[in-house]
């Protein structure tokens, strides 16, 4: 599912710009899934840069991040208000968690369209930055192409 997709299918039509927190899922994916970067060892610092980069207007890295945070808690106060957590999270959740565990939750969902619970069950290594059995390939960029033939990602 692509991620600007994705932020207006939670949100609806919006006032908010979704780019920086699209972004940022688009980001944190690459580093994830692809670069296998372990979940706990992501640098939203970084995440932020990429992003203040990537926009058409100028906006620290700061500022960005505090964007994306409101992003994050206002998706999280519409799932659990709308009874959408199983949908999103892949469990019932009363509270989905800090910003920080929403964003790596959407970018799962954005990159994979398989929610996060149900990753983690299906594939733990991937948010562990450790490459399954079938997938120990000399660099990341093979590993993906190898992902990719067994329908992993879509």
């Amino acid at each position: 599912m692509n991620s600007i997709s994705l932020m207006f299918d939670i949100l609806g039509a919006t006032r908010h710009n979704v780019l920086p927190m699209a972004y940022a899922l688009d980001a944190i994916a690459e580093r994830m899934f692809e670069r296998h970067i372990a979940m706990d060892d992501i640098n939203m610092c970084e995440v932020c840069r990429c992003v203040s980069e990537r926009l058409y207007y100028k906006i620290k890295p700061c500022s960005v991040d505090s964007e994306i945070r409101r992003m994050a808690i206002d998706c999280s106060d519409k799932i659990v208000k709308e009874g959408w957590t199983e949908k999103y999270f892949g469990k019932q959740l009363s509270d989905p968690g800090k910003p920080r565990e929403i964003i790596i939750s959407l970018a799962t969902l954005a990159y994979f369209d398989k929610p996060f619970y149900q990753m983690v069950q299906e594939h733990g290594e991937y948010f562990t930055g450790q490459l399954s059995r079938h997938c120990r390939k000399p660099s990341a960029k093979s590993c993906n192409r190898h992902c990719r033939e067994h329908r992993l990602r879509k």
